[in-house]
């Protein structure tokens, strides 16, 4: 996005945007075919999750097994690091200095290394309660997703709302999920959520109102 917005011009933007997204999708169609494949070469399997490492023990030599295993454990961190960093960097530029703004610079780092931590903390609570990669990476997708669905679609195509719904929708959405996720076990606690962040945002977007007037 930062690299997009540095374009010289609107054309060159656009332009970035879509060869972007289509280089994204297409690479992202990769490991969908692999699975796809790999349900009819390798039937059966009792654990699905297996499959990519499965096929590369099968199909590739020792060498290729290791540069595939290296490759995939590098992606894993490099994904789990830059999502650590831009969530400590947002809570901290976005949550915190916005309270205390007299702040120094040396303070700002602090709290966004604390933010690493915390987050850190978090997803490994999320991973202990997981059983399966799969419903982790649900876990992980649908943390707090609802609320800032919500607010996004409101900030970019209404001008309803403002700060104090966008904070009521984002924490409607987390409480909603997280007790019928894990305390309720809900089947659908994540559309409950969404509905409730959606509650929640129409429910104080006139407090907003109100105070801008």
């Amino acid at each position: 996005m930062a690299r997009i917005l540095a374009t010289k011009s609107p054309e060159v933007a656009k332009r970035a945007s879509l060869l972007g997204g289509g280089l994204y999708i297409l690479v992202g169609l990769i490991p969908v075919f692999i699975g796809l494949i790999g349900l009819q070469m390798m039937p059966g399997l009792k654990e699905s999750e297996q499959i990519l490492p499965l096929m590369a023990q099968k199909h590739l030599s020792t060498f290729f097994q290791i540069l595939f295993l290296g490759a995939l454990v590098s992606a894993i961190l490099s994904t789990v690091d830059s999502t650590l960093l831009a969530a400590a960097a947002l809570a901290s530029h976005n949550l915190i200095i916005p309270i205390r703004p007299a702040m120094s610079e040396t303070a700002k780092v602090n709290t966004a290394r604390g933010g690493v931590v915390v987050g850190g903390l978090l997803a490994l609570g999320l991973a202990l309660q997981s059983e399966t990669l799969h419903e982790l990476v649900q876990s992980a997708s649908s943390f707090g997703s609802a609320g800032i669905f919500v607010v996004m679609v409101f900030g970019l195509f209404t001008k309803v709302g403002g700060k104090r719904a966008a904070a009521a929708s984002m924490l409607a959405g987390v409480v909603v999920w997280a007790i019928g996720t894990w305390a309720v076990e809900l089947p659908c606690a994540y559309l409950i959520s969404l509905g409730t962040a959606l509650a929640a945002y129409l429910a104080a977007a006139p407090f907003d109102k109100k105070t801008a007037a």
